[in-house]
């Protein structure tokens, strides 16, 4: 059976007026696979989006080169992550001031795999099969210090692997629009994203979820938001 993939992202910069956009997305697939990532500068980082922007350039160039035959996927992330501490060592940044949280989603279309892979708190929800959606985040109110590339130790990811038949939806975002996110309502939401965006032509999709996310920015809205959702069902 083949699969229809169907992609929509956005991100909306916080309203504060002295505020630095570090929120990054990127979305980039080939015949044999499909990566989506989001990554979340922290605040603290005085450079934190220049952290957000490499690892997402880093996980979205591995199209290019992944080979499902060959390549160990745990393998494949500690080398993004190496890489991401190598390139900014050749810019001669400082980690510790590029700080990222990170999530991607890595689908092998070859086989309907779906690896779901982050290290911090952006969340990842997902709905394999048509079961209920299920959530995935390290967000543990208890620890001192975010879970982060450029942190106090060299981060790995988490890594979850969910095979899948008939379909299979995730939604990738920061935690500005994450943490919105009411797992019970979570279903619907899907449901919503799906109804919606299939009516709209695939040229304009993104343009009217930047709108529509913009119109859930309020004043004091000072965190950025960005999303990713992805639908995919056999055709």
């Amino acid at each position: 059976m083949g699969f229809i993939y169907n992609v929509i992202d956005a991100s909306c910069k916080g309203n504060s007026p002295d505020h630095r956009y570090q929120d990054h997305r990127r979305v980039a697939q080939s015949d044999s696979c499909l990566i989506a990532v989001v990554a979340d500068g922290l605040g603290s980082a005085i450079h934190s989006d220049r952290g957000s922007g490499l690892i997402c350039q880093i996980l979205t160039e591995l199209t290019q080169i992944i080979d499902w035959g060959v390549n160990d996927i745990e393998d494949t992330l500690n080398t993004c992550v190496s890489e991401w501490y190598r390139r900014l060592e050749i810019k001669k940044s400082d980690p510790h001031d590029c700080c990222t949280t990170c999530s991607v989603v890595i689908m092998n279309k070859l086989s309907n795999i779906a690896y779901l892979c982050y290290i911090g708190d952006s969340p990842i929800f997902y709905r394999a099969d048509g079961e209920s959606v299920k959530y995935l985040s390290t967000n543990n109110e208890f620890i001192n210090e975010t879970e982060c590339l450029g942190s106090s130790h060299k981060p790995i990811f988490v890594i979850n692997t969910i095979s899948f038949s008939k379909s299979f939806d995730f939604l990738i975002a920061s935690d500005g629009f994450g943490d919105e996110i009411i797992l019970e309502s979570s279903d619907a939401l899907f449901d919503y994203f799906i109804q919606r965006y299939s009516k709209i032509r695939k040229s304009n999709r993104n343009h009217e979820l930047k709108s529509e996310l913009a119109s859930t920015m309020q004043d004091k809205n000072n965190d950025d938001k960005s999303l990713i959702f992805c639908w995919i069902y056999g055709n």
